[in-house]
């Protein structure tokens, strides 16, 4: 129905079922604002949350809620599995969907001639704006005063038609034309000169009089209004000053209200003893039989409005009124004598039944002389859509007086009032106005919203919407108790933990990385105030189940999202730490509502065979028959009769229990008033079942009567033929039942679900640390300073970590991790640590980094969305505490983000299904990153004319010869790979962990036990660099110590070479993947499967790249024209070289010249940062005695195109001397091994590949100063070598020419790969392209073919002896000094350092010698003061452990047995120096120069 504007209320389809006229209308404020569920407009819910009565029904509510949190599901669907909800959803969403029941009208046609629009009210006329309309008000409140907006509204002056029409001059001249002096003055003016006129022309007496009866006229009529307004205007100030002043009565007010109280009262009185008893049964006490409201009267005497006074001062859309009212019925001095003896007292009787069946009784509690009395502040305030009413505050201006007796014992005749008991009744005033005070006595105000009420939103136990989460699982999960196995489950919670669970998820049992794949409807209010927390609980049998930890997430950010949030990482917390990890996807659908337009029409909620059933079971009547009709005359619930009823209701949907009401005590016309809200996923196959049972003492409960219905049948009945009771089958009696339907549209609910737990990239954020400030001190206690680096958290997977600076708490790291990232949700943490050697790192304090300030969501015209980059952050940042406290400490970080290759979406053709593109959508983010044919999508390998240029960001698509995307040809981008299994010969305990260019893991899985490990899990990392990047995937133990390296096999290859197997079709299916053997592992097969998505619009800082790290090998080779420094007029020369002020060798001196030829002298040392680093030479005289003279200095900086990779260079040094030294250097990129032993970083390198300039130079310094006598002397060269790091995963890098082999040189699929470790490519001269284009020649290719599968080898060798195991002990105590020394050709190439009291020495020393005849003769050794003793040894044969391949990484056992095995690393590099050791060839690797 339409109200005075035209305009519809905007309410739901009302089911509500009218009362049958004994009971009268019911004052239910719940049920009346179920009217216009959902519909209120934004300033409706403001107040709603701190404005909903108290009516009982929530708590109703909530007992239902914690009935259904076993387990049981709110939905007609009978399951949880994701995939049967989809399906479902899905199905019902294809159906078609009966009409709307209210049609939308037709606009009206403009027939020709037709009047125009209508001028309505007093806005047609006037520049004012309505005082209802909020927005306007707002300005005119900005330009005006209140007082000045008074004025404004006071309106005009009426015209008083009696006077107007007493004079002629009056209805013809406006009112405007009077009481102005100029009016009058034009007025005397006129008279005298047409007087002069007349008498001019020949006028006589008769036309002055005639004049001057028209003066006389104007003067009278201008006199008449000026006194009227005056009078007015007095008038008007008088009653302002009258309404601000005094109080009026309200007798007319009161009249009507004590002749319609005594027809009204009868009404309310029933209509409360219904509401009351419906209360009661609900909460009644478990030893009490019942508690009935059986009597209820107000009396005949009304509450009285003894004056109000009125404050006309306020806004103008705001009516503000003091009421002194009272209710008094007592009071009978104001009655007559008729009225006195049809007089009845207000009279509340409780009975209270204890006992049970026949042996019970009933006890009144009696309330009665009832008094009150108060003075009541109202203020209303309007607005210009219906109900016009927008709230009602009311607050008392004092404490309200009351009075009443009470007499729980005795009834009317024995009862003793309690509140005689002195001392009670003060302590009863005191508690109400306790209570009363801070919600009603002013300035306290208690707000009503009335626009609310009738919208529908102050019911906040009605549901607006429906919130679909869908839970996959979580990972590493920590028991919070010792007993037993973990038996996780979830529970849904909204606002807090306290509240009664939503829905439960399935336990599983003994894990601690559950799967559940489990999807929940939730039904909501709204998005605006709550969070939902997700708890994990530990099942228990025998006692009480315990807590794992609670997830939360707050529903604004759904809301802010389109209402879709996919691929949630929630950490669990438990005190503020982290327990474990819940993935899931949520999704919120509102309920439709009706949509009004501009004109005022409506258009109906659009429908949906999906939505919210809210069912209500009101009461029954006539349950018993002829028995009801003997007990009950009145149609009341009444007590009594030895024949009646217990009688309770039972609602099933589709056979599953949803409502179950108390049982209503002795009365054959129960009233519950029970309601349930259920999700709904397809309504054509509900059908409804309610049963009402009578529940005996003792015997089984009897069921008296059923009814049953379809849902669509139910509505059909009660919407369109307004049928609200129903006669119940098998039994006497009919039933009173309400429904409303809430259409939910489902759309996009099916696409949303199966992406499990796995998320396709958007970008890579790229994060620059610079460097931490005032950081927490957590050794002091020791004497020490903390040890800090910052850590990259996603959830709870380490994406990357810097390297830790000793003694710092103002480190500089000057370090870059690249972290991807799947959804603008998923926060990232950057948690700053102090490492410990034994202990676990302590947190220093941490800072939550949002994605969204680096990334924003774009779209296309048709849709699709895709990820774009917002200005990079650089800022200082405050650290917090784990529990999100204040901690100590500043961070400096930089933030940017690196979009990934995005495809146009295809458009689809007529007939053509819903098939996912390839464009790299939040759902399908994946899709160019799989080009192999079998995989990948359709228009990866499109025609030409498909093949898109540009991608979504404009980047160019690179394209083979039959325009699939030519993946090879892009250097940056996301390998994804999924591990499936690892199979084992034996029974083995392991975890999966994923590394790309790091040290450190970048994605690790759960841990599993047995003789196969059924991972199934998919992470990714950031590729810098396909030409020297390297995967590697390994097996190691679980251990809570991240420090622990020690692995049950591995899996590395080139990133290059995985990419190649890629584009044919090699890489692994997603179901199965590809079978590859692990190293160290006896056998055992690992299956992966991999995907590579390209970066766009990115260049890498030559200072990050990979090959700006390795080790840096410098041969002397002479120097000329040094000074002379003895008297002979030689000198005898030396040089020391220094990288970045950091000493690492020193030759041995030359005799007698200052031309020396330097003879066997070489030295490598490790370099974290090749760009920027120098290399010293400082050349002194040798003397025995005294010191060294120096000769001269000279330095050499190197820049990105000094040094090409792998290819010897011999650079002339000149000194400040003006003499010259002369070095051949060989440049070898490497990614230098993180060593986390002892305090500092003795014996290896730690500098992660990422590393950004700056950090190096003071790590470098920490690093190649370690060396520095870890290298010995070698025996019959005179050479020395650094003590370099190596890699974990494996150093150097696959060589580039065997990219170009057609598949059929390839290793056979059935025979999977060996890891090797790649040889690199220079990347300082040419691009990318040009580098492989040099690569791929078929020369080249033979070449390196044929050397490597030779029977013999004649290139060199880079030989790193890593370490021991199981070495026999020599000493005493137990254990051996062991070192290892290296024979080739008959004579002594290497010797490492000794390490002291150990049987598992770790040396990771390298060097680089010729081949010869391939064999490697190792003996370790026992370091003694007076003679070293023999431990074991072995020869190796490099040719049979190559096999054909580039490198060897294994455990070689000594002889005798018994004695220890040695781990060694053998790898092939280029022939390089023209030297005994060393060989060069001209051009480098690639021939070039």
């Amino acid at each position: 129905m339409a109200d005075l504007n035209g305009s519809s209320p905007q309410v739901l389809p009302d089911v509500r079922i009218t009362p049958e006229p004994v009971n009268g209308d019911r004052l239910n404020v719940a049920a009346t604002a179920v009217a216009a569920e959902g519909l209120s407009p934004a300033q409706k819910q403001a107040k709603a949350l701190g404005q909903v009565q108290d009516t009982g029904l929530s708590d109703a509510v909530k007992s239902t809620q914690e009935k259904n949190a076993t387990g049981n599901l709110t939905t007609d669907i009978g399951t949880n599995d994701a995939g049967e909800v989809m399906q479902a959803v899905a199905s019902a969403s294809a159906k078609p969907v009966q009409p709307a029941q209210s049609e939308t009208p037709a606009p009206e046609k403009k027939a020709p001639g037709a009047f125009p629009p209508a001028k309505a009210g007093w806005t047609a006329f006037s520049q004012l704006p309505n005082p209802g309309d909020e927005k306007a008000m707002e300005i005119l409140k900005a330009e005006f005063t209140a007082d000045a907006l008074v004025g404004m509204y006071k309106g005009t002056r009426n015209t008083d038609s009696s006077d107007a029409s007493k004079d002629l001059l009056g209805q013809y001249l406006n009112e405007s034309y009077y009481g102005e002096w100029y009016h009058n003055g034009a007025v005397m003016l006129f008279s005298v000169v047409f007087t002069w006129l007349l008498t001019k022309l020949g006028g006589g007496l008769m036309m002055c009089l005639v004049v001057g009866a028209f003066l006389a006229t104007y003067y009278q009529t201008s006199m008449r209004r000026l006194r009227r307004n005056v009078r007015d205007d007095i008038q008007r100030e008088l009653m302002i000053n009258r309404l601000e002043t005094d109080v009026e009565s309200a007798d007319w007010i009161n009249h009507f209200v004590t002749r319609f109280w005594l027809i009204y009262e009868p009404v309310l009185s029933a209509q409360i003893i219904g509401i009351a008893d419906a209360i009661l049964i609900e909460n009644t006490p478990s030893f009490l039989d019942s508690i009935r409201l059986s009597t209820f009267t107000l009396g005949t005497k009304p509450f009285r409005i003894n004056g109000i006074k009125t404050y006309p001062k306020t806004e103008q859309n705001v009516v503000c009124m003091d009421w002194e009212v009272s209710f008094t019925p007592n009071d009978i001095l104001d009655m007559s004598q008729r009225d006195l003896q049809s007089k009845v007292n207000p009279k509340i009787v409780l009975t209270v039944r204890v006992g049970k069946g026949i042996v019970g009784a009933g006890m009144p509690i009696l309330l009665e002389d009832l008094a009150f009395s108060g003075k009541l502040r109202l203020k209303f305030k309007f607005f210009n859509e219906f109900p016009h009413v927008k709230t009602v505050e009311a607050s008392f201006l004092e404490k309200p007086s009351f009075d009443y007796s009470l007499k729980p014992v005795g009834g009317e005749t024995l009862g003793f009032d309690v509140l005689n008991i002195p001392g009670l009744q003060s302590f009863v005033e005191e508690q109400v106005h306790a209570t009363l005070g801070p919600m009603m006595y002013a300035p306290n105000a208690y707000t009503v919203d009335v626009a609310g009420m009738m919208a529908g939103t102050t019911d906040l136990t009605a549901a607006n919407g429906v919130l679909a989460i869908t839970v996959y699982g979580a990972n590493n999960l920590k028991p919070n108790d010792m007993f037993g196995s973990l038996d996780p489950y979830v529970t849904f919670h909204i606002a807090n933990t306290s509240n009664p669970e939503m829905a439960r998820t399935a336990a599983i049992e003994d894990t601690t990385n559950p799967k559940w794949n489990e999807t929940h409807f939730i039904l909501l209010n709204s998005l605006n105030n709550d969070s939902i927390y997700l708890q994990v609980m530990d099942r228990n049998s025998g006692r009480k189940d315990a807590s794992v930890g609670v997830a939360s997430f707050d529903l604004k950010e759904l809301a802010e999202s389109d209402n879709v949030v996919d691929g949630l990482n929630l950490p669990i917390l438990r005190s503020g730490k982290t327990v474990g990890e819940i993935k899931c996807d949520m999704r919120y659908f509102p309920v439709s509502v009706p949509e009004k337009k501009e004109d005022g029409t409506v258009i109906p909620p659009a429908e949906s065979n999906s939505g919210i059933l809210r069912f209500t079971v009101n009461e029954c009547k006539g349950l018993g028959g002829d028995a009801a009709k003997r007990n009950s005359g009145l149609g009341l619930p009444l007590i009594g009769g030895s024949d009646s009823m217990n009688a309770y209701a039972v609602l099933n949907v589709n056979g599953q229990e949803k409502l179950r009401t108390k049982a209503f005590k002795r009365s054959f016309n129960p009233r519950w008033d029970k309601f349930v809200e259920i999700f709904v996923a397809d309504k054509t196959k509900v059908n409804l079942d309610v049963n009402i049972i009578d529940s005996k003492e003792f015997s089984d409960d009897e069921t008296i009567g059923r009814w049953q219905y379809s849902l669509n049948d139910m509505m059909e009945d009660h919407v369109k033929n307004g049928q609200d009771w129903w006669n119940l089958k098998d039994g006497a009696g009919k039933i009173h039942l309400t429904a409303m339907w809430k259409p939910v549209i489902m759309t996009g609910f099916a696409e949303g679900l199966g992406h499990g737990q796995y998320r396709p990239p958007i970008g890579v954020a790229r994060l620059h640390f610079f460097g931490a400030r005032d950081l927490k001190n957590v050794e002091a206690l020791t004497g020490g300073k903390s040890d800090p680096y910052v850590r990259v958290m996603s959830g709870t997977q380490i994406r990357g970590a810097s390297e830790r600076l000793n003694d710092n708490l103002d480190p500089d790291w000057d370090f870059v991790i690249y972290a991807p990232v799947h959804s603008l949700r998923e926060d990232l943490i950057f948690e700053v640590m102090d490492y410990n050697d034994i202990s676990k790192d302590k947190s220093l304090g941490l800072h939550d980094f949002v994605l969204k300030d680096i990334v924003k969501e774009n779209k296309t015209e048709d849709g699709q969305s895709f990820y774009e980059p917002l200005p990079a952050v650089d800022r200082w940042v405050d650290l917090v505490s784990s529990d999100r406290k204040k901690g100590k400490g500043r961070l400096h970080y930089a933030a940017s983000f690196i979009p990934i290759m995005e495809l146009p979406q295809p458009k689809k053709e007529e007939g053509e299904g819903e098939e996912s593109s390839a464009a790299s959508t939040p759902d399908d983010a994946e899709a160019p990153s799989t080009p192999s044919p079998d995989t990948a999508p359709e228009n990866i390998n499109q025609s030409p004319a498909e093949a898109p240029e540009k991608d979504l960001h404009g980047a160019i698509i690179k394209y083979t010869e039959d325009k699939r995307i030519d993946l090879l040809n892009y250097e940056s981008g996301i390998l994804t790979v999924t591990i499936h299994s690892a199979n084992y010969g034996e029974r083995v305990k392991g975890v999966a962990e994923l590394l790309v260019d790091s040290n450190d893991p970048q994605y690790r899985t759960v841990q599993l036990k047995g003789s196969e490990l059924p991972f199934n899990e998919t992470g990714d990392a950031f590729v810098k660099e396909m030409d020297f990047s390297k995967v590697t995937v390994r097996i190691r133990p679980p251990s809570d110590k991240d420090k622990d390296t020690e692995t049950i096999g591995y899996f590395t290859s080139s990133v290059r070479d995985v990419v190649r197997r890629i584009m044919e079709g090699r890489a692994g299916t997603e179901e199965e993947g590809e079978a590859y053997k692990l190293t160290d592992s006896n056998g055992a097969v690992i299956r992966l499967s991999f995907k590579f998505t390209p970066v766009v619009n990115f260049k890498l800082d030559p200072r990050e790249s990979l090959e700006n790290q390795g080790n840096l090998t410098v041969t002397p080779l002479r120097a000329s024209n040094l000074p002379a420094a003895d008297r002979g007029g030689t000198s005898d020369p030396y040089v020391v070289f220094y990288i970045d002020d950091v000493k690492v060798y020193k030759t041995e001196p030359v005799m007698k010249t200052t031309n020396p030829v330097f003879k066997d002298e070489q030295f490598t040392a490790p370099v974290v940062n090749r760009i920027g680093a120098k290399l010293i030479a400082e050349v002194f005289d040798y003397d025995q005695i005294g010191k060294d003279e120096f000769l001269g200095r000279g330095e050499t900086t190197f820049d990105g195109e000094m040094l090409e990779s792998f290819a010897a260079k011999d650079v002339e040094i000149t000194l400040d001397t003006k003499a010259t030294l002369r070095v051949r250097m060989l440049w070898q990129p490497q990614l230098l091994a993180r060593k986390r032993t002892g305090t500092t970083l003795f014996g290896s390198t730690t500098r992660i590949f990422t590393s950004a300039p700056g950090a190096a130079l003071g790590v470098g310094k920490d690093v190649v100063g370690a060396g520095v006598g870890a290298g010995t002397k070698v025996l019959g060269t005179g050479g020395k070598v650094i003590g370099t790091g190596v890699s974990a995963i494996g150093s150097g890098f696959r060589g580039i020419s065997r990219l170009g082999k057609k598949p059929s040189e390839s290793s056979s699929d059935s025979n999977p790969p060996t890891p090797v470790a790649p040889i690199p490519v220079s990347t300082t001269s040419t691009s990318s392209i040009n580098r492989r284009a040099s690569v791929e020649s078929p020369t080249q290719q033979r070449r390196s073919v044929e050397g490597a599968g030779g029977s013999s080898l004649t290139t060199c060798l880079n030989i790193t002896l890593l370490g021991a195991r199981n070495l026999k002990a020599m000493d005493k105590g137990g254990t051996s000094d062991p070192y290892a020394r290296v024979r080739m050709g008959g004579k002594q190439v290497f010797k490492t350092r000794h390490v002291k009291k150990t049987l598992t020495p770790e040396w990771n020393e390298s060097f680089i010698a010729k081949t010869g005849d391939g064999k490697i003769d190792i003996k370790v050794k026992d370091k003694n003061t007076l003679n070293d003793l023999d431990i074991g040894d072995c020869i190796v044969d490099a040719s049979a452990l190559l096999q054909g391949q580039f490198s060897f990484d294994g455990w070689v056992p000594l002889e005798p047995k018994g004695t220890g095995e040695v781990h060694i690393r053998i790898e092939q590099v280029p022939d390089t120096t023209d030297s005994s050791s060393i060989t060069s060839r001209a051009g480098g690797l690639f021939g070039r120069k």
